[in-house]
C-alpha cells in the first residue's frame, strides 16, 4: 500500500475543490496535476470519509476527492463537497469534472470526446431532468432552479472561449503530457480512440448484441460530416437516473435544450460554488459502451486545467469561502 507523505502546505492554503465520481476520473485528475503534495497536514475529522489527493494546477492549490464506489448520485456528491469544505476551510471555488452522456443535435453537433461546460444564459448551465411534474397535456414542467457558476469561473470561461477562437485548445497537449508521465495509461484507453468508433444510430434502432457495435446494422447509422473537435458551452441536464434509451434522450433534448446528461451536479450547484465540466463518453442510448470513457475523462480533466489558467487568483481570494456558502441555499427552489 502506498504511503503518502504529508503535504508541505497547511489545509487552509488550498482554495480549489475538484470532485470526480469514478476511478478513471480520479486517475486523470492525478495525471493533470502539475505537482502532488501528499496527505493533508491536519487530519480529517472522523465524520469526513473522503480520501484526498492534494496538488497544484497552475496558480492554485487543489484538493481532489472522488465519490465512493457504487454511490454515484447527487446526494453523494453533496456529502463529499460538505466534507471537503469542513477539512479545507479556505476552498472558494469548485469543479465537478468527469464524463457524461451526449445528446446529439443537428444545430450543436456534439461528438464523443467533446467537452461541455455548465454555462447557459437562460438556465445557468445545469437543469434537473427528473425533478418536476408531468402536466395534463403530457408536457414536463421543471420545478427546480440551480445556481450559476461563480463569477471567477464564468469570467474564465469567457477568456477561454475567446482564446479558442484564435488558437487550438490545449487539451491534447495536457493529455499527451499526462501519458508521458504515466505511460501505463496509454494501454488503459486514455488515448483518443479511432474516430470511426464514434457512431450514432437512429434513435429508434436498438443495439444488436455484444460489447461493441460491430454487429449493428450500418444502414441504421446516422450520416454525419467529419468535423474538427469542438468544446461547446451548453446546458447539462442532471438527475439520478442512467439514461440508455434514445427516445428518452430525445425528449430531454426537447424539454431542456440540453446537450449532456450526468448524475451529480444537482447536489452541488446550490450549495457549492462550482463549474461542471463533462467529457462526452456515449450517446445515452442502447449502444452505450465504455470505449470512449477513459479518453472523455482525460479530455474533461485537460479542459479543467485549461480553465484554471484563466481564473484570476485575486478574484478567488476575494470570494467567500465555500463553507460559508454551504447550507445558505436549498437543494431545489420551487417555481410556482
Amino acid at each position: 500500500m502506498e504511503t503518502l507523505q504529508q503535504s508541505p502546505f497547511s489545509n487552509d492554503q488550498y482554495t480549489v475543490g475538484w470532485i470526480c465520481a469514478l476511478p478513471i476520473e480520479l486517475a486523470v485528475a492525478k495525471g493533470t496535476l502539475d505537482e502532488e503534495h501528499g496527505a493533508p497536514q491536519t487530519p480529517t475529522a472522523e465524520a469526513d470519509q473522503n480520501a484526498y489527493l492534494l496538488g497544484r494546477v497552475g496558480n492554485f492549490k487543489v484538493v481532489v476527492a472522488c465519490l465512493p464506489n457504487d454511490q454515484i448520485s447527487s446526494v453523494s456528491a453533496a456529502v463529499v463537497a460538505g466534507d471537503i469544505v469542513s477539512t479545507f476551510p479556505k476552498i472558494r471555488i469548485g469543479l465537478l469534472v468527469g464524463i457524461g452522456a451526449g445528446i446529439p443535435d443537428e444545430d450543436n453537433d456534439s461528438r464523443l470526446g467533446d467537452v461541455v461546460f455548465s454555462s447557459d444564459k437562460e438556465s445557468g448551465g445545469v437543469v434537473v431532468y427528473d425533478f418536476g411534474k408531468r402536466l395534463a397535456d403530457g408536457s414536463f414542467q421543471r420545478i427546480s432552479i440551480l445556481n450559476r457558476p461563480p463569477r471567477s469561473l464564468s469570467s474564465a470561461l469567457v477568456q477561454l472561449e475567446a482564446a479558442h477562437m484564435t488558437r487550438e485548445t490545449h487539451i491534447s497537449h495536457y493529455i499527451d503530457t499526462m501519458l508521458q508521465k504515466h505511460p501505463i495509461m496509454r494501454k488503459a484507453g486514455y488515448r483518443r480512440p479511432a474516430q470511426d468508433t464514434d457512431r450514432l444510430f437512429d434513435a429508434h434502432y436498438q443495439h444488436s448484441a455484444g460489447r461493441t457495435c460491430k454487429g449493428c446494422d450500418p444502414s441504421e447509422e446516422v450520416s454525419r460530416e467529419p468535423r474538427q473537435d469542438k468544446y461547446p458551452l451548453w446546458t447539462i441536464a442532471t438527475g439520478d437516473s442512467v439514461i440508455k434509451h434514445a427516445p428518452t434522450r430525445e425528449e430531454l433534448k426537447q424539454t431542456h435544450n440540453a446537450i449532456c446528461l450526468e448524475m451529480e451536479a444537482s447536489g452541488l450547484m446550490n450549495n457549492f460554488p462550482c463549474l461542471i465540466i463533462g467529457g462526452i463518453s456515449d450517446c445515452a442510448d442502447s449502444h452505450k459502451n465504455d470505449r470512449w470513457h477513459a479518453y472523455a475523462a482525460a479530455a474533461a480533466a485537460g479542459c479543467a486545467k485549461e480553465v484554471l489558467q484563466y481564473v484570476l487568483p485575486k478574484e478567488v481570494d476575494l470570494a467567500s469561502a465555500a463553507k460559508d456558502v454551504l447550507g445558505q441555499g436549498t437543494n431545489f427552489e420551487t417555481v410556482r
